[in-house]
Parts: structure tokens; sequence; C-alpha cells
């Protein structure tokens, strides 16, 4: 079902960006994430992760565009409290199949602002090295803001933080409810084909 289900949104964006008859080029990007997950955890570290995938730049007009993405997305979250008088020391690792659409308008030349909605496809999760994937939500929900910059034609790179709107991970330990919302920003370049 998640494989039918990717395929078809893979299908959708990249078919769309074909059919344009001007202004659209696909390419490669990667980067790196630094989360910033919230939680209702007492103390949060981060664990890096990365980011690699395809995009489309569509420009039907010079001032505006819009950039879908397919993006394999890896980041995580170190968390540490004291729950009835056990300590608690858990690394949450998630990755997923994040398929952001971003509207862009190009201020000045080579420099653009970035908006859009995120859907994420939970791939794998673990906690303190054990697969915790029954046990995350599949789906996870964002808005996306950044900036980019183009430069020598064919190159790019974007600074964008993810905001995210709904819980990942929603689990109890003891009476307590925490919950742990995919925040990340993300440091990529791109290369167009």
């Amino acid at each position: 079902m998640k494989k039918s289900i990717l395929s078809a949104l893979l299908l959708m964006v990249f078919g769309f960006a074909n059919a344009q008859a001007t202004g659209s080029r696909f390419g490669i990007k990667g980067g790196v994430n630094f989360p910033t997950s919230s939680s209702d955890f007492h103390e949060n570290e981060t664990l890096i992760g990365y980011q690699v995938g395809i995009f489309s730049e569509i420009k039907p007009e010079e001032k505006y565009g819009i950039q879908p993405e397919l993006l394999y997305s890896t980041h995580g979250v170190k968390n540490k409290f004291v729950q009835d008088g056990i300590a608690y020391n858990n690394d949450i690792k998630l990755s997923y199949l994040n398929l952001p659409i971003l509207a862009k308008y190009f201020v000045i030349d080579g420099l653009t602002v970035q908006a859009g909605p995120q859907i994420g496809f939970l791939m794998h999760a673990e906690e303190n090295g054990v697969n915790i994937t029954d046990h995350v939500k599949t789906i996870d929900f964002g808005l996306d803001f950044g900036i980019g910059y183009n430069f020598l034609e064919v190159c790019s790179v974007d600074l964008r933080y993810s905001l995210g709107l709904s819980n990942a991970v929603d689990f109890h330990v003891g009476d307590n409810n925490y919950k742990i919302k995919n925040n990340v920003f993300s440091l990529a370049f791109g290369c167009k084909l």
C-alpha cells in the first residue's frame, strides 16, 4: 500500500513537471538536517541527519515558480528524563520520504523565498537501536519556509525550516503522554541536470 501511494505521488509530481512546455528543470539535491524537534521532555538534544533526493523547478513566469521535491530525510532526538525515580535516556531516529511542494518567488536574480506544505511518509524509526516503526505515525505533515540562491546557472543552495504540524511520536510513560513534532532546519545543495 505504501509503495503504491509513493509511486502514484512520484508520477503525479514529476509528470506535471514534464507536461510544462518550458521553464522546468529537474535536479538532484542533498544536505544536512538540524532538528529542533519540539517535545514534552525536560531535556531534549538533537541528532543531526541528512537528506537526498530529486526536485523539479517549474517556472512559468519570470518572478514565480513551483518546486516539488521528493527527499529521503533522516533526523532524530535524544530525550533524557526521570519518571517515578527511573532515568530514561532515549535516542529516537526517524527516516521519511518527504514530498514538499514549494511556491517560489524570485526576489532578485538568483535569490528566492520559498514556502509550502510538506507531507512525509515514515520509512523507518528506531529507539536505542530497536525498530519502533509500528509505534510511530506513518504520515507527518509540515510547513516549509526558506530562502534559496541559484548560482552558476545549474547550482542552488537552500536554507529551510520545516515546521511540524502533527505529532510524529506519541507514547506513554507511566501516566504521562509524550509527543514529538518534527521541526527541522536544513541546508541543502542542488544541481539541475
